[in-house]
């Protein structure tokens, strides 16, 4: 079968099943984008970099190129709202075919009813659905990995040059859409040398494609390798905790409860289920579908060593883990009414989504912290002076001083200083108390000094006003206001 009759024979790739999912996922993922492009953090920096037209090469190129060049063919890369919108719609874009193409590779592979499912499991996925609103890699990431999963699927069963070019081509696309997808790399040649029938000349298609396709996406980085070269040490920097006061422990099990938060017990039963299943056939699978069983469990290895966790570091995992559990309900088929098992299944784990998926969703009509700088700006004295932590970031304003709160501050030294009030979020101070947390190799005495800090904050500020996690933890984060005034001064 070639190349092209493979993808496009519809009697055995699920692509009407794929299409709906896709613009579900679309109309799904798509309400929502115009709330403030200053909730996340990292939003505004995206944004300039592309209305200065001037990389600092801290994001892969593929996202930030692509925005870049479609608000310049619509002659709209000055306009800061347009920009954001548009960099927000090509995460619900990449998300959105992600979807699809798992829908298509589990379809291809398992069935029409288990495409469905998968369909199902992955929308109502509530990370991927919060992910899918911000203008970040992670939804573009995601994007690679599926297509790069669907070219090693093809290419195991067409073992062409052209589709080992497709497979070079796919793998430079996940790389260029987040360098995390180097993990991609060794499955891709396992499968090249595993089915492959002409190996040496799929193997130099496959490199030369995937070099092409490299330098093609990041050409601009090529002509400033000084800036990436400070870039990428930044980011192994971030990564390993240095650039932190506080990090975790090697190894974790930080993204267990990060799964759970994003699962279900109908989806980890189904993992068991499938499981199970393979242990009683002898684990006799075939080479590709050794590659997403194995993917998962190498990348969630690998993110247990990095001190630096966050849970959008989790998506492809999570993802992936909820196609294996759609791929358990073959065991669940095979049972005297399985079908209507297994439909019941899938309606309790959409059941137990629902409520996460609501407030995910509302959580996009929140904002904490606009709320917070009313709350200064009107409740507060005229003369108050106020300091927030690193993660609160709110929007400027004059009662707000430019610096933020650091390991050398005391609250005996803030007074001094003239402040009157500090906000917090425990996004910034909650990593200071947990068990599993330690200092950054040389930080230390900083650890230590922000630590106390916060002790002290707590045990003799006043605390004015506190907003607690909302549906979004960009928009509306848990937040304190302190009055730290002595006893007669201005505090509220």
């Amino acid at each position: 079968m070639t190349l092209v009759q493979s993808a496009f024979d519809k009697h055995k790739w699920p692509i009407g099943i794929a299409a709906l999912c896709f613009v579900f996922a679309l109309f799904f993922y798509g309400r929502h984008l115009d709330f403030s492009g200053y909730a996340h953090p990292d939003e505004p920096n995206k944004i300039n970099q592309i209305m200065r037209n001037e990389y600092n090469f801290h994001h892969p190129m593929m996202m930030i190129r692509s925005i870049h060049l479609s608000v310049n063919w619509l002659a709209k890369a000055s306009d800061f709202e347009f920009v954001k919108v548009a960099g927000r719609w090509g995460s619900v874009i990449c998300a959105s075919i992600s979807v699809g193409l798992f829908v298509l590779i589990n379809g291809r592979l398992y069935g029409r009813f288990i495409a469905a499912a998968t369909g199902i499991f992955v929308l109502s996925n509530p990370h991927l659905f919060d992910l899918a609103h911000y203008f970040k890699e992670d939804p573009w990431l995601l994007f690679g990995i599926s297509f790069t999963l669907l070219a090693m699927l093809i290419h195991s069963e067409s073992r062409g040059a052209l589709s080992a070019c497709l497979l070079g081509f796919s793998a430079s696309l996940a790389i260029s859409a987040k360098y995390s997808a180097v993990l991609v790399l060794p499955f891709v040649f396992y499968i090249l040398f595993s089915s492959s029938i002409h190996k040496k000349r799929d193997f130099w298609a496959c490199l030369l494609c995937l070099i092409l396709g490299v330098v093609a996406i990041n050409f601009p980085a090529l002509e400033a390798l000084t800036k990436v070269s400070s870039s990428f040490s930044h980011e192994i920097a971030s990564l390993s905790g240095e650039s932190k006061i506080a990090s975790r422990r090697v190894p974790h099990g930080v993204y267990s409860n990060v799964y759970w938060q994003s699962s279900t017990p109908v989806l980890i039963f189904l993992l068991a289920v499938y499981g199970i299943t393979l242990w009683r056939k002898g684990w006799k699978i075939t080479p590709f579908e050794w590659v997403i069983l194995l993917f998962p469990l190498v990348y969630i290895a690998v993110l247990s060593f990095l001190p630096k966790t966050h849970h959008r570091y989790f998506l492809p995992v999570a993802v992936m883990l909820a196609c294996l559990s759609a791929v358990g309900l073959q065991g669940i088929l095979r049972l005297k009414h399985g079908r209507w098992i297994a439909s019941g299944l899938i309606l309790l784990s959409v059941a137990w989504q629902c409520p996460r998926l609501l407030l995910a969703d509302r959580g996009f009509s929140q904002d904490f912290k606009t709320e917070a700088l009313l709350f200064l700006e009107t409740k507060l004295p005229v003369t108050a002076i106020v300091l927030e932590d690193k993660n609160v970031n709110l929007p400027a304003s004059p009662r707000l001083l430019k610096r933020r709160l650091a390991p050398s501050d005391t609250l005996e030294g803030l007074r001094a200083d003239g402040i009157t009030h500090v906000i917090v979020s425990s996004r910034q101070y909650g990593g200071l108390f947990l068990e599993s947390s330690r200092p950054k190799k040389g930080g230390e005495e900083n650890f230590l000094k922000m630590r106390a800090l916060y002790e002290h904050l707590f045990d003799e500020g006043k605390l004015l006003k506190e907003w607690e996690t909302g549906g979004n933890i960009y928009l509306a984060p848990p937040l304190r206001i302190y009055s730290i005034a002595k006893e007669g001064g201005a505090s509220n």
